[in-house]
């Protein structure tokens, strides 16, 4: 039985026409219709999922709805992908079709395999050209493009390189440079051959392009010269952190010229945040009360994004997100990542924000932004529920160390990546360190260490009501040793992987 829920459209320009001004319920109404599709297709084709239908005892012919639907037991790595025969886990256990594979990182376990075919390239090629078009101008702008994203098994080199090159070879006037996490060999491609294009989108992890920003100038990479585009992934940041990008990189603005995708090796693009989701935490960041209405499951300012529901259907489900899609080549229905989050309908946005005084759409057309307003539902993603340091009770989250790290005074000092580890004093007592990264060229010294200190004790004071107690309670445990280490030094900062922000 063939599925294909997604076919590239003909007319871009038709399709970007369509996303602007159709009623954000025909979007909605799509994506249900996708979801039961989708639950069809796996009860048909897919061992796997029956059996695990089974063992829940849902009768397959009940699901008629998608109020139904939303009853379906939840799927994740342990009870869903781990718990059958992989071959299972396909449709007619048949991997044939499969022309990638891509892991997991491995960063809570062991890696698990995730293949694609080539309709799930589409629906990320389909996802980025829309962006690119909307918001990079990669239609009228020759542009280079740098992947600083790993270049393995990992999906977002690899998948990034595929769709940026189908888009060139579509016509637009692209050129990919497929660095990987190498700041040197990232820079000297922008100095050979930056001022040949109209632009330089760089494409990367947060804090590597924040690296590759900070690096430029001792390279000799003016980057005011260029106009700068960037697009990260893999992991949320503040405003403060986009606010720090654009300074440094000269950006033009960054309501328009930077993106952040939310993505899994699971489901591949999943979603991105566009100029008014941009816009849109700008707000949000500065009132914490219409965060709280807005995004309530939530615990620091999460990534915001759109997401195309004919693509992936996401779910709000106990304060996670939760999400249905065929983007690798295996059906998942209402998969779990463990993300903490929820969902907003566009036209539930617009509402809100106007009960507390903003008219998000006059806002939009006043920053000239309104042409690429596209009316598809948004979806809010913070941390992991299991990514947490659990220090006397009280959780302590990587966003909140990043935003301590983001403080002016210490912007000229260091990178903004760190390792937190629990640990145990001579007497038992738990506690937690914290091991900073010093910019490139500087020494660890202990004046700066305790500037780190005192920055982190009253961000976490002040933004984390649990720190805060325990911190009354005992000020001397709470307190975390800073550790400074040497720029990309190899036990905590080794090049070419990903920052592991806590270790357990």
């Amino acid at each position: 039985m063939s599925f294909r829920f997604f076919s590239p459209p003909r007319d871009m320009k038709k399709e970007i026409r369509d996303l602007t001004g159709k009623p954000a319920d025909f979007w909605c109404q799509r994506g249900d219709a996708m979801a039961l599709r989708l639950f069809q297709y796996a009860c048909k084709t897919t061992s796997a999922y029956r059996q695990f239908l089974n063992k829940y005892k849902v009768k397959t012919k009940n699901i008629r709805t998608i109020g139904d639907f939303k009853k379906l037991p939840l799927t994740d790595k342990t009870t869903y992908l781990r718990s059958f025969p992989y071959r299972d886990l396909f449709p007619d256990s048949d991997m044939s079709h499969i022309t990638t594979i891509s892991a997991t990182s491995g960063s809570t376990g062991e890696p698990f395999y995730f293949p694609r075919g080539e309709e799930q390239d589409w629906q990320s090629e389909y996802v980025a050209e829309i962006f690119l078009r909307n918001q990079f101008d990669i239609h009228n702008k020759k542009s280079l493009v740098i992947i600083g994203f790993g270049m393995g098994i990992w999906i977002g080199g690899i998948l990034t390189y595929k769709y940026f090159n189908q888009l060139a070879r579509k016509g637009y006037h692209l050129s990919v440079a497929p660095a990987g996490t190498n700041i040197e060999l990232c820079l000297k491609t922008v100095k050979q051959f930056a001022h040949l294009y109209d632009q330089v989108i760089l494409i990367g992890y947060p804090p590597f392009i924040k690296d590759v920003i900070d690096e430029g100038p001792a390279h000799g990479v003016s980057w005011k010269k260029h106009r700068i585009k960037i697009l990260t992934a893999a992991e949320g940041y503040s405003e403060q952190f986009r606010a720090y990008l654009t300074r440094h990189a000269g950006i033009k603005n960054p309501l328009t010229d930077t993106i952040n995708i939310y993505g899994s090796v699971e489901l591949g693009t999943m979603a991105h945040e566009t100029a008014l989701t941009n816009l849109i935490r700008g707000y949000l960041a500065k009132d914490l009360d219409l965060r709280r209405t807005i995004l309530p499951h939530s615990h620091d300012l999460p990534t915001l994004a759109q997401y195309h529901p004919d693509i992936v259907y996401f779910e709000e489900v106990d304060g996670e997100v939760v999400a249905s899609g065929l983007g690798s080549a295996m059906p998942l229905i209402r998969y779990r990542f463990a993300d903490r989050g929820g969902v907003v309908p566009f036209d539930d946005m617009v509402r809100m924000l106007k009960e507390h005084g903003i008219d998000i759409v006059l806002e939009a057309r006043k920053r000239g932004i309104a042409s690429a307003v596209m009316r598809l539902p948004f979806v809010y993603v913070g941390e992991r529920v299991d990514l947490a340091l659990v220090v006397r009770g009280a959780n302590i989250y990587p966003d909140e160390i990043k935003t301590a790290l983001q403080h002016k005074s210490l912007e000229k000092f260091v990178t903004g990546k760190f390792t937190m580890i629990k640990k145990e004093d001579k007497q038992l007592n738990e506690y937690f360190e914290i091991n900073v990264e010093l910019k490139k060229g500087l020494r660890p010294q202990g004046l700066l260490a305790g500037d780190i200190q005192k920055v982190v004790v009253e961000t976490l004071r002040k933004i984390n009501s649990e720190y805060s107690d325990q911190y009354q309670s005992v000020p001397k445990i709470m307190t975390p040793p800073i550790i400074l280490w040497a720029f990309q030094d190899n036990l905590y900062f080794k090049v070419g992987t990903k920052q592991k922000w806590i270790k357990k």
